[in-house]
């Protein structure tokens, strides 16, 4: 959110402006507020495009935790197996040579990344 007060000097954050007339950049008097408006539809359309097309990808922080979920099972036993044998692999220093577990540890960077700033 852009604020102006009027003057550029006074540009300030939101947060530190005391004036009354603070206003946002959607309320400016103008070819820019026109051209921003339009920017701001057509960029939201295509955010949400994008976005659709990489959910069916199979991209995106839902479908690495579905992969992640499905490497694990449906119930408690299956999982502690595969705990157990993700943690066998590592000790004996298998775990480089099994796909299932290189794919494991993409989708959890991938993950990571998804939830990092």
């Amino acid at each position: 959110m852009t604020i102006w007060s009027g003057r550029d000097e006074d540009a300030l954050p939101a947060a530190l402006c005391s004036d009354l007339q603070v206003t946002t950049f959607d309320q400016v008097v103008g070819p820019g507020r026109l051209l921003h408006q339009a920017y701001a539809v057509a960029g939201h359309g295509v955010e949400k495009a994008l976005g659709r097309t990489a959910h069916k990808l199979g991209l995106g922080p839902t479908a690495a935790t579905r992969r992640i979920e499905k490497v694990f099972g449906d119930d408690a036993l299956t999982r502690q197996s595969r705990l157990d044998r993700i943690y066998d692999s590592f000790r004996q220093g298998s775990a480089q040579n099994e796909p299932p577990l290189c794919a494991l540890k993409k989708d959890c960077q991938n993950l990571l990344k998804y939830a990092l700033p």
